[in-house]
């Protein structure tokens, strides 16, 4: 098949164009710049097309999805602090509009757009399916949220063949996010856990969160629907603190933080940070994430496309804390 892959030299996207080129397929990405943090060897051993392009470029858009049969929308500006409004509705809605309009132009057969488990906010209900109703709170989550309307939008009004996954935390291998926690416990032998850590806890390994979009692309079934993937496991942010620090060997004490005091922190901190033009080490998007159920039903994606997540908790961080240690991130 011909691919287009967005967001191709990110973490969940540079690992999907390493697993779809070994089975032929014709990828191509679109790529503002070539990394200089991590040096993809497909960027430069020709093996894939390269697009140089802005995502909120229309013109760099349809160049991209010409001659395509399947687009897997990856690209978005994640969740960072002090990134405007605009440039989050910018990246996140009105490319992902962009992306559904030259697709359904350019006779794309599979659109698959990946969402954020994020967009349903505080659960109400544990473990979660995927009607469970929309909440989300942050910037992020909320312009995800207005990018998948727009998605479900095209799907009933303009037939365009699409899926959207709604994963929940990904790890793994060049994940920028979870090392952070670990550079956190590496320097401290006393770690604060929000709220106790009692609040469940399912990540995803990145290896089968790829497995879930490739499962998607042969399953007819996945046309029009929407997915949650998350990991076979719910343990507690307690419980995943308290292996994370066993596997890198670290004896950390684990201490409460009460959620109204890490919430005032994070106010304080955030406010320190706009002072001197600097990312708090304490945010409040950072409180919410850590102290708000994530546990998920996976049933709907298992029964339509035969998913299994196959990577347990513990075996991904131990193959995540040793890539981290192997390549000096940690």
């Amino acid at each position: 098949m011909r691919i287009l892959v967005t967001g191709a030299t990110g973490f969940i996207g540079s690992h999907l164009v390493e697993n779809l080129l070994p089975t032929g397929h014709q990828v191509r990405v679109l790529i503002r710049r070539e990394p200089v943090e991590y040096p993809f060897s497909w960027l430069s051993d020709n093996s894939v097309e390269i697009v140089k392009g802005n995502i909120t470029n229309t013109a760099d858009v349809a160049k991209a999805t010409k001659n395509r049969d399947v687009i897997f929308h990856l690209a978005a500006m994640l969740g960072k602090w002090g990134v405007p409004g605009q440039t989050y509705h910018e990246v996140n809605v009105s490319a992902t509009e962009a992306l559904i309009t030259q697709s359904l132009e350019a006779g794309v057969e599979h659109f698959i757009y990946l969402s954020t488990a994020g967009v349903m906010g505080w659960l109400t209900t544990v473990p979660a399916d995927i009607d469970h109703p929309y909440a989300p709170v942050s910037l992020y989550e909320k312009t995800k949220c207005q990018a998948e309307l727009k998605v479900k939008q095209a799907i009933t009004e303009k037939n365009l063949p699409a899926t959207i996954i709604r994963p929940s935390h990904v790890y793994g291998p060049r994940d920028p996010n979870t090392v952070k926690l670990f550079k956190m416990m590496k320097l401290g032998r006393v770690f604060p856990v929000i709220g106790g850590g009692h609040s469940l806890f399912q990540p995803v390994y990145v290896d089968d969160m790829i497995q879930a979009l490739i499962s998607c692309v042969s399953t007819k079934a996945a046309l029009g629907k929407t997915y949650i993937v998350a990991g076979s496991e719910a343990i507690t942010f307690r419980e995943f603190f308290d292996l994370s620090a066993k596997l890198m060997g670290y004896r950390t004490l684990l201490m409460s933080f009460p959620l109204s005091l890490a919430r005032l922190a994070a106010t304080v901190s955030e406010g320190l940070g706009r002072i001197v033009n600097r990312e708090p080490p304490l945010t409040l998007s950072r409180v919410d994430f850590f102290s708000r159920q994530q546990a998920y039903s996976i049933a709907r994606i298992q029964e339509d496309t035969g998913f299994v997540p196959q990577v347990s908790i513990e075996d991904g961080l131990q193959k995540t804390i040793k890539w981290y240690r192997d390549n000096k991130w940690l």
